[in-house]
């Protein structure tokens, strides 16, 4: 008689995959926790880019077990949107511009990642002619050569608040964000990809109708190790939850990557498991199932 010996081998994804996205981890192995990264837009904020009061809950919650939580954003520490995260009791301490600078818990920026000259000169001819906006962060300001309604439109999500400058030459800037159409973004993209071959820059998708040019090497997950560094904290015992193409090396770099359940197809597969989206409080899911039963110091 034979015996035949099957080997099933899934990834840790899979196996979430497999349960059915419940958001639960199994018991044997799970990680001890000390923080929470969170990204803002379409995670912890609601499709509306407000703070649900459930979300508020959960995060006292989890920093009343003695986890620290933290924000890691492509947004600017600026604008009316900071009054949400003063409200949720947020401190200084924070990762902002897709990882490009960072903050202590004394408030002191302690990184600070600018972009070539060469890189806005080469997506201005790139883009030249195209119906579009060009913006630059630059710190907490956000410049541009004219307000129009694509600016408006950007300004509507209660970030830093567009100002029209004569030239962004003038400036050093963190990172560019380029305003375009929904349906105009793939091929604006390969065109900036190609234009920007050479350059030491990357390009990267925040939102639908955004691009973003970032320093080449620069992320997220490099702006929060920075940040992780100067607490004292190791990546491997903290939890980030995500959505976006831009959470990707931050949902990597942690013990315990989470992604929404509104995150693009990429994430939810670098990720150890999704829950719910943010329109249905997907954080409070993470806080309450995933992270504060790990909660190395939990304060009982």
């Amino acid at each position: 008689m034979r015996c035949f010996l099957m080997l099933l081998v899934i990834s840790r994804g899979d196996c979430f995959r497999l349960l059915g996205r419940s958001g639960r981890l199994p018991a044997p192995g799970r990680p001890e926790l000390d923080a929470i990264v969170l990204d803002a837009d379409g995670t912890m904020l609601d499709p509306d880019h407000v703070l649900r009061p459930q979300v508020a809950d959960a995060i006292s919650e989890a920093r009343e077990s003695g986890l620290q939580v933290h924000v890691a954003t492509g947004r600017a520490r600026s604008g009316p949107w900071v009054e949400q995260l003063l409200a949720a009791g947020f401190g200084p301490a924070g990762v902002f511009l897709q990882g490009l600078t960072a903050f202590n818990d004394s408030g002191e920026r302690i990184h600070d990642a600018k972009l070539a000259p060469s890189v806005l000169n080469a997506v201005q001819k790139a883009c030249d002619g195209e119906d579009v906006a060009i913006t630059a962060y630059c710190h907490e300001r956000l410049l541009c050569l004219s307000l129009n309604e694509a600016t408006a439109c950007y300004a509507a999500y209660g970030e830093a608040q567009p100002e029209a400058c004569s030239s962004l030459n003038d400036y050093e800037p963190n990172k560019l964000l380029i305003l375009a159409s929904a349906e105009k973004l793939p091929e604006l993209r390969k065109r900036l990809e190609d234009a920007l071959w050479w350059q030491p820059a990357r390009v990267v998708i925040a939102l639908d109708w955004t691009i973003e040019i970032l320093p080449a090497r620069m992320s997220k997950g490099a702006g929060v190790r920075v940040l992780l560094d100067s607490l004292g904290l190791k990546p491997s015992r903290v939890m980030a939850v995500g959505d976006g193409e831009n959470d990707l090396e931050l949902i990597r770099m942690v013990g315990l990557g989470v992604a929404m359940g509104n995150a693009v197809p990429r994430l939810k597969k670098a990720a150890v498991c999704t829950v719910a989206s943010n329109a249905e409080a997907g954080v409070a899911q993470a806080i309450r199932e995933l992270a504060l039963p790990r909660a190395a110091n939990r304060v009982s």
